[in-house]
C-alpha cells in the first residue's frame, strides 16, 4: 500500500455465470486466480450486510501486479442484472472495465476465439491533449462491461504498468453518474484520492458506441494514481434535458448480478469512514472483522457514494 493509506485494487463483479467470467478474464485477458474461497453466511453478512446467502469468491489479478478483479458468485444468485444486456446510458453504477491492448486487431481475435464478441462499432477518441485512442467495447456475462483501449497516438506507459503483453492490467473501473461534483468531493475529501486524469472530448462514434445516437460532450474524471492504481472514472455525457437517462442507484446492490463495487485497501479504516461520511457518503455496511483470501483477517467495510456506487474498504496488515 503507498503512503496515502489507499490503494484502488479493482471491480466487484456479482456473477452468476463463474465460469465464464473466468473464461473472459482468465483465458482472454490473462488475469490468474490468487484466491479462492467459499465464503459462510456469517461471512457474506459481514462483507456485504446480505442474510441467508452464502458465496464462493475468486480474486483474479494480471501477473506481476496486485490489480485484478473479484468474483462473487451469491448463493442463492440473483435474477437482476444491474444492466442487463450491459448497455445504456443510465447513471448511478459502475459500467466498464477498462484494458489497454497493444493490438486490437489480435485482440478482437483473440475475443473471437473464446466465444466473445464486440458490441456495437468502435469508436476513434481525439484528446485535446492531442492524445489519440481507438475504443471497442466487449458485453461480459452479468450486464458487465469490458473497454479495450488502443493508444494511436499515445504513450501507454503513461497509464498502465503492464504494456509488454496483448492486454494490460485493469486501467479503470467508470461508470456514467448524473452529477460530477458531489462524487469529486467525495472521492478528493471523502476517500483522499487525487484527480489523476481530467478530460474532455466530443465523438459522434463515441455516442454511436454507447447508444446515445448522436455526438456525446462526454465530462470524465479518473480518481486514483495514475499508473499504481485501478482508477475509479466517473462520466457525464452530456446528453440534452429530453435525453437524461434514468438512475440505477436503486439497482446497484448485491446480489444483484454485474459491477456491484470497487474494492479498496486502506490502512486506517476508521478514520477513512469518518471522513466519507463528513464528505456525503453513507456507510453501507459498518466494520467487521473477517477472513478474506489470500490476506488472512482483515476489517473491512462499505461505503456508498453520492452516485450510489459501494467501495469495500480492507483493512490488511
Amino acid at each position: 500500500m503507498h503512503t496515502g493509506g489507499i490503494a484502488v485494487d479493482g471491480p466487484v463483479i456479482s456473477t452468476g455465470d463463474l465460469a465464464r467470467q473466468r473464461a473472459l478474464f482468465e483465458g482472454v485477458l490473462g488475469l490468474e486466480a490468487v484466491a479462492e474461497q467459499r465464503l459462510s453466511g456469517g461471512t457474506v453478512a459481514a462483507l456485504f450486510g446480505l442474510s441467508d446467502t452464502t458465496a464462493h469468491s475468486v480474486l483474479l489479478a494480471t501477473p506481476g501486479t496486485r490489480i485484478g478483479v473479484r468474483l462473487v458468485a451469491f448463493e442463492p444468485c440473483s435474477d437482476v442484472a444491474i444492466r442487463p444486456g450491459g448497455v445504456g446510458l443510465q447513471t448511478d453504477a459502475l459500467k466498464v472495465v477498462d484494458f489497454f491492448t497493444r493490438d486490437l486487431d489480435r485482440a478482437v481475435a483473440r475475443l473471437r476465439s473464446f466465444g466473445f464478441d464486440l458490441v456495437g462499432p468502435s469508436a476513434r477518441l481525439e484528446l485535446p491533449t492531442g492524445e489519440v485512442f481507438h475504443e471497442a467495447h466487449v458485453r461480459a456475462p452479468d450486464g458487465v462491461m469490458v473497454a479495450f483501449i488502443h493508444p494511436l497516438r499515445a504513450r501507454a506507459a503513461d497509464y498502465v504498468s503492464v504494456t509488454d503483453r496483448l492486454f494490460s492490467e485493469v486501467q479503470s473501473c467508470s461508470g456514467p453518474v448524473a452529477e460530477l461534483e458531489p462524487v469529486r468531493r467525495f472521492y478528493e475529501q471523502g476517500l483522499g484520492l487525487g484527480c489523476g486524469l481530467e478530460y474532455r472530448f466530443e465523438s459522434e462514434s463515441f455516442g454511436r458506441m454507447i447508444g446515445a445516437g448522436q455526438a456525446t460532450l462526454v465530462r470524465a474524471n479518473n480518481f486514483g494514481r495514475v499508473v499504481e492504481d485501478v482508477m475509479l472514472g466517473v462520466i457525464h455525457y452530456g446528453l440534452p434535458a429530453h435525453l437524461a437517462p434514468p438512475s440505477l442507484r436503486d439497482r446497484c446492490r448485491v446480489p444483484h448480478r454485474g459491477l456491484v463495487a470497487a474494492s479498496l485497501g486502506v490502512s486506517d479504516l476508521d478514520a477513512l469512514l469518518a471522513r466519507c461520511v463528513a464528505a456525503g457518503a453513507e456507510v453501507a455496511v459498518p466494520p467487521a472483522s473477517v477472513v478474506l483470501e489470500p490476506w488472512g483477517r482483515v476489517r473491512t467495510a462499505t461505503v456508498r457514494g453520492p452516485h450510489g456506487v459501494a467501495h469495500l474498504l480492507v483493512e490488511r496488515s
